[in-house]
This record gives C-alpha cells, structure tokens and sequence, in this order.
C-alpha cells in the first residue's frame, strides 16, 4: 500500500488523481471481499466481520452473571482471581484451570443447602437428624436452651456433676433413674433399688391425700419401723408408761415385777393391816388387795 500525500501547491487534477489511485490501487476493489465471504464493503466493516470471524475460531468471551461480556482475542491472558477467605483459582498444565474453596471458607450471608446429606467434619446433618461420623456422642461445649420439648430415653451427667434443674418442675411419664434410686409416675411412688439391681425394690408411696397432710422424719439417726414390724422396739424407744389400756390380758405377770416395785398407790382396793404396841403405837403397817 503506497503512502498518498496532498500538497498544498497540488492542482484539482493532481488531488482527482491521487484519489483515484488510492481508491483504486490502495483501498481495492470492495467487490472482492464477497469472494473472500466477508459481506461488507468498506474497510471498517470488513475489520469487524474479520474481527468477529477470528474470535468465533480462536477466540473466546467471558460473560458473568449481570451480563457483562468481554471477548478474549488470541494473544490476550484471562485472569482468574479466587476471594480472599472463600475461593482459590490455580492454573495447570495442560490449560486447566481449577476453582476450589479455600481452607477456611467465610460466607459473610446466609448459607442454603438444599441437599439431603451433608456433612461438617464430623458431624452429619441429614434431614432433621444430627449425628456424629466418628462417635456416638455430640459435644455441646456451652449451656443450651431448647425452647421445645426435649425428648430423650436417658438423662446423665458426666463426672459425677449435679442434675440441677432451677425452679423449674421435672415432669415425665416414665423413670427418673440416679444410681439405683428412680421415681416412677405410674404409683404415685419413689422406688428404691437398693445395693442390688434386681427384681425386688422398695416402694414408698402415699396414700390417695383427702386433705393437706405434713410427715416429718426426725432428726435422728435410726430405723424407720412400719406397723407390720416385729421385735424392733426397744426399750430404749419408749418414754414415759404405758397405760393398762394397751396391755393385754395375763401379760404381765410375777416375774416381770421388780422386788418391792409394788406400792399401795399401785392396788386397785387398799386393805391396811396394822400391828400394834401395847401403848397402841403402830409397829408394822401391811398393805393388801381388798375384794
């Protein structure tokens, strides 16, 4: 292509000329770009046909999600960047591009997964059931609050800790079982075991309550005795007397009364027997049973 100049001193001719010739040698005839399959005819359109024809073969275009699109010629690099915190880009041979999550992902909103199993170390959430991949324990290493109902087979604490629930009521259907001491809602009644986990326990209930009524256990060390005990009571256990009232019949007899334990203030009917001096001073004075 030859370098074309106008001079001021050239004359209408010599400008009528050079236009042709560069028309005509330099520009070319636009007839000829249909046989190379360009439909243009004129020298810009047929660089963005051209343009366009050498992307579609080796060239490609990059468009994100709002629609921006940006073509990459050949001879052009695409840069690949992965965010801080959330996603890594590593090119390798042979032309591959990797986009992975980094380490130590931070997703600054919300997160939705809408499978069915996934898995977070190890814990696995499927459904509505958490559980753990390596134990058969989950670790909760703070205080939790259920705002629902809690529903679980057993209740225990670890490191011989207390159960302490507040001032709140425990209520259940079942057993609260603590080291072979459990209360069951079935009798109205506190079951105790005993140093045997066996098929015979203790229980301790109340009757159906008409009116309010207060039990107090003594301040003592001791042996609780129920009506159907025998050869319990001791001695020991009784103050005071017992009235004739609750003595039966013939049960006491000559040698359960201590010598001289028997006065006149102990005889039902008094008959005094007096023996006499002869100045008529008494001497001896009997006491005796009357009729």
């Amino acid at each position: 292509m030859a370098f074309t100049t106008f001079n001021t001193t050239d004359t209408l001719e010599q400008v009528r000329v050079k236009l042709n010739n560069l028309s005509q040698n330099d520009f070319g005839n636009p007839a000829l770009l249909g046989s190379a399959g360009l439909a243009a005819t004129s020298v810009v359109g047929a660089v963005v046909e051209l343009a366009g024809a050498i992307f579609s073969v080796a060239g490609f275009g990059v468009e994100d999600v709002t629609s921006s699109f940006q073509q990459i010629l050949p001879g052009q690099k695409l840069r690949v960047l992965g965010v801080s915190n959330q996603t890594t880009a590593v090119v390798s041979a042979t032309d591959t591009l990797t986009i992975g999550l980094t380490n130590s992902v931070t997703i600054t909103n919300n997160l939705t997964a809408n499978g069915s199993l996934h898995t977070l170390g190890t814990i696995e959430i499927s459904g509505n059931t958490i559980r753990s991949t390596d134990s058969s324990q989950i670790l909760v290493n703070d205080s939790l609050q259920v705002l629902g109902t809690v529903r679980t087979d057993n209740i225990r604490t670890i490191s011989s800790a207390n159960l302490n629930f507040g001032s709140a009521n425990l209520q259940t259907s079942g057993n609260v079982e603590v080291s072979g001491f459990f209360y069951t809602q079935s009798n109205n009644g506190v079951v105790f075991e005993g140093t045997t986990i066996d098929a015979f326990e203790t229980d301790l209930r109340a009757a159906n309550p008409i009116q309010d009524a207060t039990v107090t256990i003594p301040n003592i060390t001791g042996t609780l005795i129920t009506d159907a005990d025998t050869a319990t009571v001791t001695n020991n256990m009784l103050a005071g007397s017992i009235t004739g009232g609750k003595l039966l019949d013939d049960a006491i007899t000559e040698a359960k009364i201590a010598d001289d334990a028997v006065g006149q203030d102990q005889l039902k009917s008094l008959v005094t027997l007096q023996i006499l001096n002869s100045s008529g001073g008494v001497l001896k004075t009997i006491f005796g049973a009357g009729a």
